[in-house]
């Protein structure tokens, strides 16, 4: 409906709830003008709590101006966007996007803590038991990012 209404009376409107499905359609239907309005409502939009849903649905439409924005944003606000509530739900490429990233403001043993957190939730919506073997096995290639070194001793072998 609101790339009919675009079309026909240039009149946008975008909210939350219907951003995204309005993206979708407008790239699908090359409507390029509707995809800027969509791109910069999320950008105006970006906070900590929505940066990894953002970044997330940023790589998927190929935004990487949106992308490129949200990662700073995490950058910034590390804590608070992994603790978000949708940090568990990114897929591993967004995952790992992430933690190849020499700029996230954060303590290793905190950001290892959350890629903790994501992997059970990957196993679980993989049907898989929550055990060390699979977790490891739903990250991949994401483990080998974390950087052990930088945690102490204790943070460790506390496996905190």
């Amino acid at each position: 409906l609101n790339v009919f209404r675009f079309l026909y009376s240039d009149e946008v409107q975008i909210g939350p709830e219907t951003v995204m499905t309005t993206l979708y359609t407008a790239k699908k239907y090359a409507v390029p003008a509707l995809e800027a309005h969509c791109v910069e409502f999320l950008k105006k939009n970006l906070r900590a709590d929505n940066a990894f849903m953002l970044l997330t649905q940023a790589r998927l439409f190929d935004e990487p101006q949106l992308a490129s924005l949200c990662l700073e944003n995490i950058d910034k606000n590390t804590s608070d966007a992994i603790n978000a509530e949708g940090f568990t739900d990114i897929d591993l490429d967004t995952l790992v996007a992430v933690l190849e990233r020499d700029t996230l403001g954060i303590r290793e043993v905190r950001l290892f803590n959350a890629v903790v957190r994501w992997s059970e939730a990957e196993c679980q919506r993989q049907q898989l038991q929550v055990i060390p073997e699979n977790k490891r096995k739903v990250l991949g290639k994401a483990l080998s990012l974390i950087r052990f070194p930088l945690m102490t001793i204790e943070e460790f072998a506390a496996g905190n």
